[in-house]
């Protein structure tokens, strides 16, 4: 697996901490981590008990990912499109951290959308993360993801920003000017300070979404 940047080592550490915010860490179901990447995030959740299947279609980065897998609890699988390999309502949770422009580029949103209803069971949830920039905006501007999910069934319980693309912590962290051990606290800072700031703001930043499969 590649070396990680310090800019990308931040943006997932924060995202982690807001997706663990939004779990109830006392049931332990059945996720897909949908555009899983090497698996960084499938790893964490297996260890905290889950069972993870995730999904991407890069065969390099799933393959990265394999060779430090554990033992148990976590399954990565190739995949191009179109239906899932996984029966309807059987998974309690579906992760979608920033592959909703990705799934533009290839084509319409609801394609994925009908597969994530399909393979949750009633009341099961998507947690998503998306980030409003310019690629996004070329297809649908970052409101209108929230607004595509409820017009599929799925009740909207949380829509909220949790970073920003640009700001002087982050320049610090880029530039290696924060010491690694203190980007926990600078990220719990960030997570509080952007959850409170307005929906609507014109800054760019990254948005955490809960939506629960009615």
């Amino acid at each position: 697996m590649g070396k990680v940047s310090r800019r990308s080592l931040y943006r997932r550490l924060l995202e982690e901490l807001a997706i663990w915010e939004r779990l109830d860490l006392s049931q332990k179901g059945i996720v897909v981590d949908y555009g899983c990447g090497d698996g960084w995030l499938a790893r964490k959740l297996a260890f905290e008990g889950f069972r993870v299947v995730g999904v991407d279609v890069e065969k390099g980065f799933l393959d990265s990912g394999r060779r430090i897998l554990p033992q148990k609890g976590i399954l990565l699988v190739l995949y191009q499109g179109g239906v899932l390999p996984i029966k309807a309502e059987s998974v309690d949770l579906v992760l979608a951290v920033g592959v909703v422009r990705s799934l533009l580029d290839r084509g319409p949103l609801e394609g994925a959308i009908s597969e994530w209803r399909r393979c949750l069971r009633p009341r099961g949830r998507v947690v998503l993360i998306e980030t409003d920039n310019t690629p996004l905006r070329r297809y649908m501007g970052i409101q209108e993801v929230p607004k595509t999910l409820e017009s599929w069934g799925f009740r909207k319980l949380a829509w909220y920003p949790i970073r920003r693309t640009s700001w002087w912590g982050l320049t610090l962290v880029k530039w290696g000017l924060l010491p690694q051990h203190f980007m926990p606290l600078l990220a719990r800072w960030e997570l509080r300070r952007r959850k409170s700031e307005p929906v609507k703001s014109r800054a760019k930043r990254a948005y955490l979404g809960e939506f629960e499969r009615e």
